[in-house]
């Protein structure tokens, strides 16, 4: 098993197991959950047959069908379960400062930590996107609504003066792309990029993003 491999089956239990820090007794639909993402990650979506999902989740084949039908069910449940990028917006709105600063670096953080909660979903996305229109539409979900938050508050600081003039959705669409394009290097499907922690990237992308707004 690849590294990227381990990893993807590790954030995988880890979000299944604990939220907010709390460990949590497992659903037999979770567990089928996991076990389904994990071997179509693996094994593609053709490969995944559902007897192996059973297997890996420990279930009688006949409990997959109860509870979800086929397959097809399973990762439909998933991405249901995974999709929660209304929680980026909640999050923007108790939090802004109308400080470009402390603003963008919020944003960051809080998208990192998005991202990394939905990092086994994504990177099945990312895979399977052509099987399922469901997954692509996901996938394109959480940039695109990234891009709408950001555009709003450009608009909102330059009328209030604080930023430069430029176009607002020319400014969200790069501080996204910078900020996924981060997210994927600490996947490891960008492997020649340089490994970075989240401060640093900060100081290193998102300060000099921030000057050319001043």
């Amino acid at each position: 098993m690849t590294q990227l491999n381990i990893a993807f089956k590790i954030n995988a239990s880890k979000y299944l197991l604990c939220i907010g820090g709390k460990a949590l007794h497992i659903s037999t639909e979770d567990k089928i959950i996991e076990a389904a993402i994990e071997l179509v990650y693996e094994k593609g979506y053709k490969g995944a047959t559902t007897r192996a999902i059973a297997q890996r989740a420990n279930v009688n084949e006949v409990t997959i069908f109860r509870h979800f039908g086929n397959k097809k069910g399973i990762v439909e449940a998933a991405i249901q379960k995974y999709a929660f990028v209304e929680l980026l917006e909640d999050t923007f709105a108790e939090k802004v400062v109308w400080d470009i600063e402390k603003d963008l670096k919020m944003l960051v953080r809080e998208y990192q930590a998005l991202l990394d909660q939905k990092k086994t979903v994504i990177l099945l996305a990312l895979r399977e996107s052509n099987e399922f229109a469901e997954l692509n539409d996901m996938l394109k979900k959480v940039p695109q609504t990234y891009i709408e938050i950001i555009t709003h508050y450009f608009e909102q600081m330059i009328e209030r003066g604080k930023i430069k003039k430029a176009d607002p959705y020319t400014l969200a669409t790069n501080f996204a792309f910078i900020n996924f394009g981060y997210f994927l290097s600490k996947t490891r499907i960008l492997s020649e990029a340089e490994e970075l922690s989240i401060e640093e990237f900060i100081d290193k992308n998102i300060a000099f993003f921030i000057q050319t707004l001043q």
